[in-house]
């Protein structure tokens, strides 16, 4: 195929049960007409020496040639007020908002209704504030303030039409904030004659322009305490509260018309407005305070594009991991979903966990694109998607970038193009994955597929079918619902293999108006690319506190035995058999394994199996005391740094062997019992000598005993673990 790109898709949902429709969305960039094919993804990665890329495709009604058509990327959140009476019979007007611009350059538009044949809107051009009206003649009238606003400074606008004078006012006043302010910020006032047509039949529209369909002009910034009258000496009988409906695509009119409207492409809610003090931090605690929505220009939670064909599933298809190829005379693109069975299909012993959440949070992630990120160089890309993904930024962001304004990407979805949600990628997140269901499939051992959306959704029920849950490389993001699904299902004997690291490490929310999206909150500490605002702690989607899971209480250590230590990316390391490995209680996990000290020296992720992001036993962390460290991990380059949680202050820390991956194994109540390889690069080591080597034959032989009906009796008398290694320069966790 040529690297370059000419088609692209997504599909909703991601995560199908026998009987859903799952909906393809493809953009041909030309034109041009393109064939489908429905696959199932066996391995999607492509490096040399591992396993190979492997689909089959499947017979489907599907599979044919499809007329192509290019469907934009539109970028840009807002909110909408359908059109009604009030706005289409206004001859007068008061309207009163409060802004928080974060970014000044370029014309924004702040609110808009209609035309230039009958309307209103407020504008900031460049940091002047613009009223603009629909005058009788046919040419709109402008007022445009003298004073320009600031950047992260509240404003509060009031714009007034008054008919029996035919004056148009406009008022520009700075709330202060800070005893300095109050030198510099001077309110601004002016007005001029006019002949306006106020009234439109068009909807309101909040943080852009909309005209013949299309919105643009978006304004980066918070908006609050939006008000709108019939006549300039009254108080405005439409009154917008955003503070009511925070989680919800809803916005509310708190006054008698009950104008309500609805938020587009998931702005940001549960954002400090302008009667915030600073004193509560807790939105559900005090609504008041939470009054504002924070809109971006690169907001995009739903590209929605027309469908191009829909598959229904059929109760015949398996479960597993697949895709529809879409492909052109020069290009292919995949468009990848995930069975699951139904109740009644539930036959197999273990089930793959897709970690559906987690690759929201990363959807179109750019880190090892750029430059000068201690995740990549900037060099010219190999893979196609990741071209593509340079070359059209409105493909959207991922919850490791800023907005245009610097705003962190609190919200992600899978409801657009994800580039890196697709085979034939870089070996991360979704590609890295498929390291592991193809080593599921060289087992020969029957295996379900089964998502992060399901266990939220449903619980522990779905948990419950199984004897084994097997998890991705980095099963990072983590809602609530789903955590205490787990550790339910662990409660009940159940047995976790965790093939990776960094795992159950932030918490997530849903949105309930968008199950496709997600929402982060970086907040208290933690490897993050950036941070939470201040009163931005709290989740708009649950009224969670957002933040680590280990902060928050509950450390992953107290699941998988093990919690994320370091991070390092330019080469992997390797394992050295701990004290404990010859221990009867993991005879099982050895057994035919070669004689060498040394365990994963090889792998097509670093040259290693212990690399990446890298788990680490600790017990005051909650790592179980009866646990044993089968094997830790040395051999690290020098960019193999601790995270930033592991210590209390800047400077050089001794790593010593802190740094460091531990494959850790205890059991569980009820005869359960947990595995973890403590390395994302684990996967990667599987596929080498096909198959052949100490990390598959050990990753196997604990997949078999797990599987195993027996339970695994609780290991009498221990009360220390094993194995784990001593060195002076261990650090002390800072809890």
């Amino acid at each position: 195929m040529s690297k370059s790109k000419n088609v692209v898709s997504y599909c909703d949902p991601i995560s199908a049960q026998a009987g859903d429709e799952v909906r393809f969305m493809v953009s041909s960039l030309d034109g041009e007409s393109f064939d489908g094919q429905l696959v199932r993804l066996i391995c999607g990665d492509v490096s040399p020496n591992g396993h190979g890329y492997e689909e089959v495709e499947f017979e489907s009604e599907m599979n044919r040639k499809y007329q192509g058509k290019y469907q934009p990327l539109r970028q840009g959140s807002s909110a909408e007020v359908p059109a009604n009476n009030f706005f289409s019979e206004l001859t007068e007007m008061r309207l009163e908002v409060a802004i928080y611009p974060t970014l000044i350059e370029g014309t924004r538009t702040i609110v808009s209704c209609g035309d230039d044949t009958g309307g209103f809107a407020l504008e900031m051009r460049d940091g002047a504030i613009c009223l603009i009206v629909a005058g009788t003649e046919g040419e709109p009238v402008e007022l445009q303030s003298a004073t320009i606003v600031r950047s992260r400074r509240w404003v509060r606008l009031i714009a007034l039409y008054d008919a029996q004078s035919e004056v148009l006012s406009l008022s520009v006043d700075p709330l202060i904030t800070s005893i300095g302010d109050q030198v510099t910020s001077k309110s601004w006032f002016g007005e001029k004659k006019a002949q306006a047509n106020l009234g439109s039949r068009e909807p309101l529209t909040f943080a852009a322009r909309l005209r013949f369909g299309s919105r643009d002009q978006h304004f980066d910034g918070r908006l609050d305490d939006c008000r709108l009258g019939s006549s300039p000496h009254a108080e405005p009988q439409v009154r917008w509260d955003f503070s009511k409906g925070i989680g919800s695509d809803r916005i509310h009119d708190v006054g008698p018309f009950k104008l309500d409207g609805m938020t587009l492409q998931l702005p940001a809610r549960a954002t400090p407005g302008i009667n915030w003090t600073g004193k509560v931090h807790d939105w559900t605690v005090e609504p008041s305070q939470y009054g504002a929505i924070h809109f971006h220009s690169d907001d995009l939670s739903d590209a929605e594009w027309e469908t191009s064909c829909a598959l229904v599933v059929p109760e015949t298809l398996p479960s597993g991991v697949y895709a529809m190829r879409f492909r052109t005379k020069m290009s292919e693109d995949y468009a990848v979903f995930f069975v699951s069975p139904r109740d009644q299909d539930f036959h197999a012993d273990v089930a793959w966990l897709a970690p559906t959440v987690t690759y929201r949070a990363y959807a179109n992630v750019r880190l090892a694109l750029s430059a000068d990120k201690i995740f990549g160089s900037g060099a010219e890309q190999e893979v196609s998607n990741d071209e593509f993904l340079i070359e059209h930024p409105e493909c959207g962001l991922s919850c490791y970038e800023h907005h245009a304004d610097g705003h962190g990407v609190a919200n992600s979805s899978h409801r657009r193009p994800v580039l890196n949600m697709k085979p034939k990628g870089g070996v991360w997140s979704f590609t890295a994955d498929t390291n592991v269901t193809a080593w599921l499939s060289k087992t020969n051992e029957a295996h379900d597929v089964i998502t992060d959306d399901l266990v939220h959704e449903i619980g522990s029920e779905i948990l419950d079918h199984y004897r084994v849950i097997v998890t991705g490389t980095h099963p990072e993001y983590w809602t609530t619902p789903m955590l205490d699904a787990l550790e339910d299902w662990l409660a009940r004997g159940g047995r976790l293999m965790v093939m990776g690291a960094n795992g159950f490490y932030w918490r997530t929310g849903i949105h309930a108006s968008n199950p496709g999206a997600i929402e982060v909150r970086r907040a208290e500490d933690g490897t993050r690319a950036w941070i939470s605002e201040p009163g931005e702690y709290i989740m708009e989607t649950s009224g969670e506190l957002g933040g680590m899971w280990r902060r928050i209480g509950r450390p992953p250590n107290r699941i998988t035995g093990a919690g994320f230590a370091a991070q390092g990316f330019s080469s992997s390391g390797y394992y050295r058999r701990s004290d404990a490995w010859d221990n009867s209680r993991i005879s099982f996990a050895v057994d035919g394994l070669s004689d060498s000290d040394l365990l994963g020296d090889f792998g097509n992720v670093g040259g290693g199996a212990a690399g990446q992001e890298i788990d680490r036993f600790d017990e005051a962390l909650g790592s179980p005391s009866h646990s044993i460290v089968l094997a830790s991990s040395e051999g690290h380059p020098p960019d193999m740094l601790l995270v930033k949680e592991e210590f209390s202050a800047t400077g050089i820390p001794i790593p010593g062997v802190a740094a460091r991956a531990d494959v850790v194994f205890f059991e569980t109540p009820n005869g359960g019992a947990v595995f973890t390889t403590g390395s994302i690069a684990w996967a990667a080591s599987l596929a080498y000598n096909d198959y052949d080597n100490d990390v598959a034959k050990l990753s196997t032989n604990v997949l078999r005993r797990f599987k195993e009906v027996t339970p695994f009796p609780h290991p009498e008398g221990v009360t220390e673990p094993l194995g784990v290694p001593k060195h002076p320069d261990d650090i002390v966790s800072i809890w």
